[in-house]
């Protein structure tokens, strides 16, 4: 009876010790804002081009417009406007005032986790004038 009781304690043990060891996962891919720039790429129109670094998560462009900065997407929120992991892709705000500054950054959501790229000031492209050459 003596084996037995000491058998059941040295199970007890074993399983307390394998429950108790530290768990050493490997270390996570950290979640990264996307790498986006923007330019002014016609008369109203400022253009995102955006990467999603990521391996997880989707990432857009979006901007403070007009006088009471309204926060709007750039592509419309459409899904083609949006970054998937380890893509670029090209967006656009259209319509906007020319000669006019707008502010704009990228974000990248995945669950709880979210990051935002720095804001910068973009000035959005005023119409130029037509060239071309008068008869004679």
């Amino acid at each position: 009876m003596n084996r037995r009781i000491n058998g059941a304690i040295l199970l007890a043990a074993s399983a307390a010790a394998v429950a108790f060891a530290p768990v050493t996962a490997g270390a996570a891919t950290p979640f990264n804002a996307p790498e986006v720039t923007f330019a002014g790429t016609g008369t109203g129109t400022v253009t995102a081009t955006l990467h999603n670094t990521n391996d997880r998560g989707q990432c857009w462009a979006e901007a403070g417009v007009g006088p009471e900065n309204n926060h709007v997407f750039f592509g419309g929120s459409r899904p083609e406007s949006l970054a998937n992991p380890g893509q670029t892709i090209k967006t656009s705000l259209e319509g906007l005032e020319p000669g006019t500054t707008i502010t704009a950054r990228g974000g990248c959501v995945n669950g709880a986790e979210f990051e935002l790229s720095e804001t910068v000031t973009v000035t959005v492209p005023a119409a130029k004038p037509a060239t071309g050459s008068f008869g004679g």
